[in-house]
């Protein structure tokens, strides 16, 4: 009964080993989204849209590697079943958003649909790496102050997406203001940590 916790005998589970299995599984799916994306690219007709797709991509990849590789302890005894299941929401995500941008870029859908799946699949992978702030180092804490921050990044985004909703570059400039936000809060928060 894996979900009874009981006894459980909490040596067993190699935390480490574990963050280091689904941080590689993460960086598979964020090189998959990467090749996935590569049709934006077109060498002969140079545009702005394939340089935003990319940053919000290295945006996400950026937050996580924060959140998940440089702010949390990884030596420690722990059942790590938050680690597990977040990490499955955050996969579908990143996978949702590479959905999203494919929608978006074949124009043939609602505008409502991929704007509404790119902002609840960018809720739902800065919910699921941030559900991790458990394991954080001792010194390190996730105040309110970052949480406004966050939100405020993630109310701007939305609203920019939404306000022109049939214009691709609201779209992207939208979910980079998002991505990019959200990246400075997790790095500043990295920042502070290795200045106490």
């Amino acid at each position: 009964m894996f979900f009874i916790r009981g006894n459980f005998n909490k040596s067993i589970i190699n935390f480490p080993h574990l963050v280091e299995r689904f941080e590689l599984l993460t960086i598979i799916t964020f090189g998959e989204a990467v090749v996935d994306l590569t049709h934006f690219f077109d060498v002969t007709n140079f545009s702005f849209i394939p340089v935003l797709v990319f940053f919000i991509v290295l945006a996400m990849f950026g937050s996580y590697v924060i959140q998940i590789h440089r702010l949390m302890e990884h030596m420690r005894v722990e059942r790590a079943l938050r680690l597990m299941f977040s990490h499955y929401f955050v996969i579908i995500s990143i996978n949702l958003v590479t959905v999203a941008f494919e929608l978006i870029h074949s124009g043939e859908v609602n505008p409502y649909f991929a704007s509404g799946l790119m902002i609840v699949s960018l809720i739902v992978f800065y919910v699921s790496i941030m559900a991790n702030r458990e394991y954080y180092k001792q010194n390190i804490k996730l105040n309110k102050n970052d949480i406004l921050k966050m939100i405020i990044v993630f109310v701007v985004g939305i609203a920019i997406i939404l306000i022109f909703i049939s214009n691709l570059y609201s779209f992207l400039i939208g979910s980079l203001v998002i991505t990019f936000g959200n990246f400075l809060v997790l790095l500043k928060k990295y920042k502070g940590c290795l200045s106490e």
